[in-house]
């Protein structure tokens, strides 16, 4: 590390000309080293903030269809139950019914229904016992076509929620298929986040990198600026006192010579000492 009296060192070795190319130097480098500060800040470290915030608006929009999916799997879960027990108790009752059907057919059960009601209709029939018979096979016949309409109707309901838990089951399974691929697009979608926000502690190492560059050479910058403001004093002076016959930086130089072998400890001449205090005839 250079301190200060090093740099100040460095710079009084230089000449008018010379200081003049370092300043020169110096200002194209802090115009670089602005011009990269400023694509960082409004260019580099921008686009990293807004595909930052594009790719947590993607994360959060995932956890909410996962949130929508985990509801819609527990609802259509206890709709696969409910059926499951509707299938159960149909199965149940069908395997009672199916048993007690009667071996007539559905048609031969309703001609004879409507037979006995005819007759009862027409009174055909000689007396109470025979009335009462007609009655009782008609209603016997009755029960029988409602056992075989009642197990007809429960059969279509059987295979109506057979058709019900198929679809629901289907339901389920694209939905934990669409919850496995959004939780793999979840961790790429992370996997990306770490890579933006590692370019982004990059970015922001690299700026805090060119702003202790930049103010290293701006004080150089300074440096040589003070050191051509005491050179155009110096070369006032030596005009006022000595004309233009000296070269450019000549007298500066001697007198430099001179303030160096005072600060070291040598012994000045009569002559330098009224150089160096700015004593003339």
């Amino acid at each position: 590390m250079v301190d200060g009296r090093d740099e100040r060192t460095a710079t009084d070795a230089l000449g008018w000309d010379e200081l003049v190319a370092q300043k020169r130097k110096l200002s194209n480098d802090l115009k670089g080293i602005t011009d990269r500060l400023i694509d960082i800040d409004k260019n580099q470290l921008h686009a990293l903030a807004a595909e930052i915030r594009e790719q947590r608006s993607t994360l959060d929009s995932f956890n909410e269809r996962l949130r929508q999916i985990r509801n819609d799997v527990e609802k259509n879960n206890a709709d696969l139950l409910a059926v499951s027990e509707k299938i159960s108790q149909s199965k149940n009752f069908l395997s009672i019914m199916e048993s007690r059907l009667p071996a007539e057919s559905e048609e031969s059960l309703q001609k004879l229904v409507q037979d006995s009601q005819a007759q009862l209709n027409e009174n055909k029939y000689r007396n109470d016992r025979e009335k009462n018979e007609i009655m009782s096979r008609s209603m016997e016949a009755s029960m029988k076509l409602e056992a075989i309409k009642a197990t007809r109707t429960i059969k279509e309901q059987f295979s109506q929620l057979h058709q019900d838990s198929t679809r629901i089951g289907a339901i389920i399974l694209h939905l934990d298929s669409e919850r496995d691929s959004i939780r793999s697009k979840f961790e790429e979608v992370n996997s990306a986040l770490d890579k933006l926000y590692e370019s982004k502690r990059k970015l922001s190492a690299d700026r805090e990198s060119n702003l202790a560059e930049y103010d290293r050479i701006a004080h150089e910058f300074d440096l040589i600026n003070g050191r051509l403001d005491t050179m155009a004093d110096m070369r006032r002076k030596q005009r006022e006192e000595y004309g233009h016959g000296l070269p450019n930086d000549a007298l500066f130089k001697v007198k430099e010579t001179a303030r160096k072998k005072l600060e070291s400890g040598g012994k000045l001449s009569f002559d330098e000492l009224k150089l160096l205090y700015g004593e003339h005839e």
